[in-house]
């Protein structure tokens, strides 16, 4: 017989869906181009996946995995299966068959529901009794999803679910080894959810575009809390810049999360003013730096609070916030203040938490903390050191209490005795009006140890040389900052959610100063 505590003061991801239901029944909760779905209708589609899954013999704690892009079908499935009490487990649908391969596995998942498109790559490598097909053509083999849910009960299923029982495992990227899998708590997303609306003062009456990958933490966690709160979802395949301000001008969205590079698509689109995007209110970037020349146009013309925000699977964002009306007072990669669920602290490699001014390692605490690593115990102790989480990130408390992200651990360029944050030359070097992107790293070298090396892509018909952009460098930074060579490329190795691999970058042009020391 169960606790009846856990029935009573129990915290889970499916109940958020239940509650908004019960009080936007007819309000409109998800729109895909011509399919729309009420919060109703959106809560009985979930519970009809849940119990397809309760009743073809899935128990508590079983993986059960999305490879899918954004679609309605996405959404129904990943809080279906958490109604359950089932684990979702989000596969990314860029990666190698191999990797992919690599997650299921380690996961120990049972179903996976895949896109078609998806699936048509490479069908063989699947078993057919083990995969639920979304957006199936009819006559093609396999289970549909929509067939999933036909004749289920619409009721929501009697499943024990506890606020720190796995709800979902998500694989980090891995750039040295495989990925690690991110245990994460039915609390840990409920109260991320509720800290999102809080900071961000969300109202039911938003329109979120929903464009970034919904696979990953961050796009899952905004969609939670603009679901929590009765807002309206629009959901978008993939990203193109005017069809995307198309979008915004039909369907009045109000609240936008993208990446710089997306903003930047938009706000220099040669056809922008012809569509009316002033319904547009909040613009929220992350994953990268956002240059001046684009923020200052954006917030100008748009007449939008652009903000940044920041986190990471290990710890459920958003955890800071470089809040709209901090945007033009101060310039640099600042990340702002802490989110209303966790604390923030500065900390030097012995524990000691740190003051104003010094750069240390960026650690947190809070309930949107992970569980764990998937079966790494070792891994999970390292980033717990001293009772608090560990991010890999450097930065400091400037005098204002603002954070400034100074880099990544493993980033920071040692050269010549010195160190050398990458993200401030890259920040300059955006800055530049012929750059597009550009990215910093160290690289091996002799002398230097570390030589500073910057990877450009020129914007669309400009041309820019390699003493054009040295000499830029040298007006704006210190000697040691400049970089010793800067290498011309077309387009970068990306992620799927918009981040530039820049271990691939390392390892392509490893060898680099070799060549050019042994020419003399």
């Amino acid at each position: 017989m169960r606790e009846e505590i856990s029935v009573i003061n129990r915290v889970a991801i499916g109940d958020i869906i239940r509650r908004a239901a019960g009080r936007y029944e007819n309000k409109t909760a998800l729109v895909e181009g011509e399919q729309k779905l009420t919060y109703r209708e959106l809560d009985q589609a979930c519970n009809r996946f849940a119990n397809y899954l309760i009743g073809s013999g899935y128990k508590k704690g079983d993986g059960i995995a999305t490879i899918c892009g954004n679609s309605i079908d996405h959404v129904i499935a990943m809080y279906g299966i958490q109604k359950a009490g089932l684990i979702w487990v989000p596969v990314n649908p860029g990666l190698s068959s191999v990797e992919q391969q690599y997650i299921l596995n380690k996961a120990d998942v049972k179903v996976i529901i895949i896109d078609h498109a998806f699936l048509q790559a490479d069908r063989s490598r699947f078993d057919s009794s083990t995969i639920i097909i979304v957006n199936n053509i009819e006559g093609e083999a396999g289970k549909s999803f929509t067939e999933t849910l036909v004749g289920q009960s619409h009721e929501e299923p009697d499943v024990d679910i506890h606020d720190r029982d796995v709800a979902q495992i998500m694989f980090t990227s891995g750039t040295t080894g495989n990925p690690k899998g991110v245990c994460i708590s039915h609390l840990t997303v409920y109260l991320a959810s509720l800290g999102n609306i809080a900071d961000l003062l969300i109202k039911e009456s938003e329109v979120l575009l929903v464009i970034m990958p919904m696979f990953h933490c961050a796009q899952h966690s905004f969609n939670t809390s603009f679901l929590s709160i009765g807002a309206k979802l629009v959901v978008a395949k993939k990203f193109e810049p005017e069809n995307f301000m198309q979008t915004i001008e039909r369907e009045q969205g109000t609240f936008i999360f993208a990446l710089p590079m997306m903003y930047r698509a938009i706000i220099h689109h040669p056809n922008r003013k012809n569509y009316n995007l002033t319904s547009l209110q909040t613009c929220l970037y992350a994953m990268a730096p956002m240059d001046q020349t684009t923020l200052k146009k954006g917030i100008a013309e748009l007449e939008a609070d652009f903000l940044l925000g920041t986190g990471q699977t290990e710890m459920y964002p958003a955890t800071m916030f470089f809040k709209s009306e901090e945007q033009l007072k101060r310039f640099g990669s600042y990340w702002g203040t802490t989110a209303i669920i966790n604390d923030t602290a500065v900390m030097d490699d012995e524990g000691n938490l740190l003051g104003k001014g010094q750069i240390g390692e960026i650690v947190h605490r809070g309930p949107n903390v992970m569980n764990g690593y998937l079966d790494n115990e070792e891994a999970t102790k390292e980033t717990r050191l001293f009772g608090w989480h560990h991010t890999g990130d450097l930065g400091y408390w400037d005098e204002d209490g603002q954070m400034v992200f100074v880099d990544r651990k493993k980033d920071m360029i040692k050269t010549g005795g010195e160190n050398v944050a990458s993200i401030k030359i890259e920040q300059m070097l955006l800055n530049h009006e012929k750059i597009e992107n550009a990215i910093v790293v160290g690289l091996p070298h002799e002398k230097w140890i570390e030589a500073v090396t910057a990877i450009v892509r020129p914007k669309t018909g400009q041309e820019v040389t390699e003493d054009e952009i040295i000499a830029y460098c040298k007006e704006n930074l210190g000697g040691f900052q400049v970089p010793k060579k800067v290498i011309f490329v077309d387009e970068f190795p990306m992620t799927t959610t918009g981040k530039i691999q820049k271990q691939k970058l390392r390892v392509q042009y490893e060898s680099l100063f070799e060549d050019v020391t042994s020419m003399h």
